[in-house]
């Protein structure tokens, strides 16, 4: 279960073998194609939009480099020290500036108000940020040598980025330093090639703020030592406390998913899946979707997180405080099948310390299938309770069923809207219309939400048949409880014709608890209003003329209006404020 990782000091070392050109720093400008003019043996344009750097450069404190839009491609020569201590950016651009060489060095030392984007960066050393709070945004970096972003004393954001195929970490800060990067709904595939032992994101302490990684999807391939996300502050260089968010993150086929180790942190891990982290071959050593290692300053809170594959689930260790649901605020975490040697461990104490753990799923449906796979004072009295109940039983339960339009473009390019599903009163059946487009029912993707930890069959966006039959959905949990749907899709109901098409809701959205729906008909309308997840939330008729609707019970959202005349029908979006 012992997970240690490392956070290594950095030593910067500018590569002195190689010539330099230095901007003078009195505000000045520039471009790669004034480079060439400016610094003629330092940057070379070899061919249309394409440019050289032969020589290490320094764009110094008051100036800017702007990498144009035009510009394709960048080739930097070995042992080129890039090194900004102003400012540099990149224009606005649709296609990526691929930026290449043979491991050349970029630096970012004090460097104010850097920005980068649409950047391909490929066969780089590495690019390190000195007291530079630096904005990465929508870039790739494939095939460094070394950490492809390693931080000291800033906080960088970095975000909507691509890391993959490279050899050590993909985000790494100092040891010896501090910094709060803002690290958001990036991409890390295939990092830490060397197989060493570190993570793909591997963060030191913290500063008054908080650090965040949010929706990224962290996935390990060929190295079987590398660890999804690592927190630590062991060395005590840092007297703060370091705050942790981690949230919305998918984690999986690493050595790890999470882990955190030291003194003076405390962690919210939130909404996240940490799944088949099982790469370690020996289980001592690792393997825990979550594992929790330090003394009492040291503490973490989860909720609603899945943690489902890993060698263990979640590991306590040495004597840290973890909160995994109380009474008052239950964990709704979902365990299930974490283990190793034929034993089940969805949750280990190998503290001295009580564990809250309340609310939660644990791969069962009574309390003494929960004890079995809790290892705690009832199986090691040198270790502390676990209290665990009640415990939170999942149901397998469809919530939502709908046909998306981003989803149905290969085999329906012109739907022209989503089509939710209907639920019978009983649950069983859910219904679709889709009037007038039986052509395309053939090969129909459904989008399909289940409590978390519930599979169903026949999977989601698995295209269908749904024109010569209904199709038979089952939704199955993991202690084997399922139950099954009938989903029928309706081709025949009538598109809307021309009056439908008119009708209005206003005030849309809604802020004082009402809407009118204005029935231009002169017969009357059946209406129904329907939440995001296919459940119907109200419903009445409307009279020819205008109709008051109350909304007051309906909390703040967007939902779909359905209104109906005989066989002809419109669905309205509703905003709710």
């Amino acid at each position: 279960m012992n997970k240690l990782f490392y956070v290594f000091a950095f030593i910067f070392v500018v590569n002195q073998s190689v010539a330099q050109w230095v901007s003078p720093g009195t505000g000045q400008s520039y471009t790669l194609e004034t480079l060439c003019t400016a610094a003629p043996s330092a940057v070379q344009n070899t061919s249309s939009n394409q440019y050289d750097i032969l020589q290490s450069i320094t764009i110094s404190a008051g100036d800017t480099l702007t990498l144009e839009s035009t510009a394709e491609m960048v080739h930097v020569s070995i042992g080129v020290v890039w090194t900004v201590r102003g400012t540099m950016r990149t224009a606005d651009r649709t296609q990526p500036l691929l930026i290449q060489g043979d491991y050349f060095e970029v630096r970012f030392e004090d460097a104010t108000q850097s920005r980068l984007s649409h950047l391909h960066v490929r066969y780089c050393q590495g690019i390190n940020l000195i007291n530079s709070e630096v904005v990465i945004d929508s870039c790739e970096f494939d095939h460094f040598s070394n950490n492809v972003i390693s931080y000291m004393n800033c906080s960088p954001t970095i975000q909507n980025s691509y890391f993959h195929d490279n050899q050590t970490c993909a985000i790494q800060s100092a040891l010896n330093s501090d910094g709060c990067p803002a690290i958001l709904n990036n991409v890390l595939y295939n990092n830490v090639l060397a197989n060493t032992n570190n993570p793909q994101i591997n963060i030191g302490p913290g500063t008054t703020d908080t650090i965040r990684i949010i929706g990224n999807l962290i996935e390990g391939v060929a190295s079987n030592m590398s660890g999804g996300i690592g927190i630590s502050n062991m060395f005590g260089f840092s007297q703060l406390v370091t705050h942790v968010l981690v949230k919305d993150n998918v984690v999986k086929n690493n050595r790890y998913g999470y882990t955190q180790n030291g003194s003076l942190i405390s962690s919210e891990l939130f909404d996240n899946q940490f799944i088949d982290n099982n790469l370690e071959v020996n289980p001592n050593n690792g393997g825990s979707g979550v594992s929790i290692y330090g003394n009492t300053t040291c503490t973490a809170k989860l909720r609603r997180n899945l943690i489902t594959g890993n060698l263990w689930g979640v590991t306590a260790i040495q004597v840290p405080l973890l909160d995994m649901g109380t009474a008052e605020d239950p964990g709704y975490n979902v365990l299930y099948n974490n283990g190793n040697g034929g034993v089940e461990y969805e949750l280990y104490n190998n503290t001295s310390n009580c564990i809250d753990a309340i609310g939660n799923y644990w791969g069962c449906d009574n309390d003494a299938a929960a004890e079995d796979v809790i290892f705690h004072w009832n199986d090691n009295t040198s270790y502390g309770l676990v209290y665990f109940q009640p415990i939170n039983v999942i149901e397998p339960e469809i919530l939502s069923f709908a046909f998306l339009a981003e989803y149905n473009e290969f085999a329906f390019p012109l739907m022209p809207m989503d089509y939710y599903g209907t639920f019978s009163e009983n649950g069983d059946s859910i219904l679709v219309n889709m009037a007038g487009l039986a052509q395309y029912g053939t090969q129909l993707l459904p989008s399909i939400t289940c409590p978390m930890g519930v599979s169903v069959t026949p999977a989601p966006l698995e295209p269908q048949n749904f024109v010569e039959s209904s199709v038979v959905y089952t939704a199955t949990t993991p202690h084997q409880s399922s139950r099954s749907y009938v989903v029928c899709v309706d081709f025949t109901c009538d598109v809307p014709d021309n009056v439908l098409t008119k009708i209005n809701l206003v005030p849309n959205p809604v802020t004082q608890g009402f809407f009118m729906l204005d029935n231009p008909t002169e017969s009357e309308l059946e209406w129904r209003i329907f939440s995001t997840n296919g459940q119907c939330v109200m419903h009445g008729d409307a009279q020819p003329g205008t109709n008051r609707i109350a909304a007051k019970t309906l909390t703040p959202g967007t939902y779909l209006v359905y209104i109906q005349k005989g066989n002809s029908f419109v669905t309205k979006k509703l905003i709710i404020r």
